[in-house]
C-alpha cells in the first residue's frame, strides 16, 4: 500500500487537527507551561490509546511516542488526570492505517521541537523527551513507509487501512479538545 495513497484521504483531516491543536502555540511561539501540560496530556492520552491498539496487529511494533510523554507528564509533576478515550484496530490493515497517522506525525513532530526552543514561556523545561528533534523518530517513519508499500492488502484491507487512518484523526481531534479541567497535577 502506498502512503501517497492514505495521505490524499487524510488531507482534510490532518490538516483540521493541525489548526484546531495546541501546538500551533508553540509554532507561533507563545506557548506556556499550562498550555504545554494539556498539550502533552493530550498527545498521551491519543498516542498511548493508538499505540496501544496498534501493537498486537504489527509485529515487533514499538510504540514509544506515549512511553516519551509520560516521561514529560512525570517531569511536569502531572501524574492523575482524566478523561478515558476509547480506540481500537480489529485487524492488521486496521492497525497499519491507524500507524500511519501515529509514525507519520514524526515529520511534524521534527518542526515542533525546532520551534519550541523559541518559547520563552517554557525555558524552565530543560529536557523535552516528546518534542526533541531526534532524527531516529524520521528513521522510524521511514522504515514504517518501507514495511507499508511491502503489505500486500486486497482493495478491502486498502480501504480498511485508510477509514482507520481516517479514524484516527478523528481520535486526535476529540482528543485535542479536551478542556484544562481535565487537568490535575
Amino acid at each position: 500500500m502506498k502512503t501517497e495513497r492514505l495521505k490524499e484521504a487524510t488531507k482534510d483531516l490532518h490538516q483540521q487537527v493541525e489548526e484546531e491543536n495546541l501546538a500551533r502555540f508553540i509554532m507561533d511561539h507563545s506557548m506556556d507551561v499550562e498550555t504545554y501540560k494539556l498539550l502533552l496530556l493530550q498527545n498521551f492520552l491519543a498516542y498511548q490509546k493508538t499505540e496501544n491498539a496498534i501493537a498486537p496487529f504489527i509485529k515487533g511494533y514499538q510504540g514509544q511516542k506515549h512511553k516519551q510523554l509520560q516521561k514529560d507528564l512525570e517531569q511536569l509533576k502531572i501524574s492523575k488526570f482524566a478523561p478515558e478515550f476509547e480506540f481500537s484496530c480489529n485487524s492488521r490493515a486496521e492497525a497499519f492505517g491507524a500507524a500511519y497517522v501515529v509514525e507519520g506525525s514524526a515529520l511534524g513532530g521534527m518542526v515542533l521541537a525546532r520551534n519550541i526552543k523559541k518559547c520563552a514561556g517554557l525555558s524552565s523545561i530543560e529536557k523535552h523527551h516528546f518534542f526533541n528533534g531526534d532524527k531516529d523518530s524520521l528513521k522510524a517513519w521511514n522504515d514504517f513507509k518501507n514495511e507499508l508499500s511491502q503489505q500486500d492488502f486486497s482493495e478491502k484491507e486498502q480501504e480498511e487501512a485508510l477509514e482507520k487512518a481516517k479514524d484516527t484523526f478523528r481520535f486526535f481531534r476529540e482528543v485535542f479538545r479536551m478542556e484544562r479541567t481535565v487537568l490535575h497535577s
